[in-house]
Formats: C-alpha cells, structure tokens, sequence
C-alpha cells in the first residue's frame, strides 16, 4: 500500500533538483505544475515547449527521491506523470 504523498513534497523534491516552478514566480516562465489528486497521489505537469523532456527528467529527479512515477497520455489531454510514494 502506498503511503500519503503531497504536492508540496513533490515540489520540493523538484526545486531540489534545480528544476523551476511555472507557478511560484512573479512573472510566467516555463517549468513544473504540481497537482494534489489524492491523499496518495500528485499528477505533475510541464508548462512550456518541450514537455517530455523535461517530464522525463522531472521523473528521474523524483525517482531519485524515492517516488514510483508513471508517465500519462490520456487521449485529449497533455502528457503528465503520476507521482505516488512506495
């Protein structure tokens, strides 16, 4: 079973590995958005060009911390990862 996980951790664990936030700046600018889907799960984003590059390398860092990450493409939709705790 997996244990709770939040948004915030998982934006941590991000800005730790020098990857910025498209949301937490004054000004717009290209990078990750963190969503709370459940108590055990964030869904992770890229905002700008290229976004799976940068969601692959926003699903090593957040192996590297210990996360179980799949990569999304729901039909209709832009490509995400689903960030769960093991």
């Amino acid at each position: 079973m997996t244990s709770r996980l939040t948004a915030a951790l998982v934006g941590h664990h991000l800005t730790a590995a020098d990857h910025p936030s498209s949301v937490h700046r004054r000004k717009w600018a290209p990078g990750y958005r963190v969503q709370q889907d459940s108590p055990r799960t964030v869904r992770v984003w890229h905002d700008g060009p290229d976004e799976h590059p940068h969601l692959a390398a926003y699903a090593d860092a957040l192996r590297a911390a210990g996360c179980t990450v799949t990569a999304e493409h729901p039909v209709g939709a832009r490509p995400r990862l689903r960030v769960t705790h093991p």
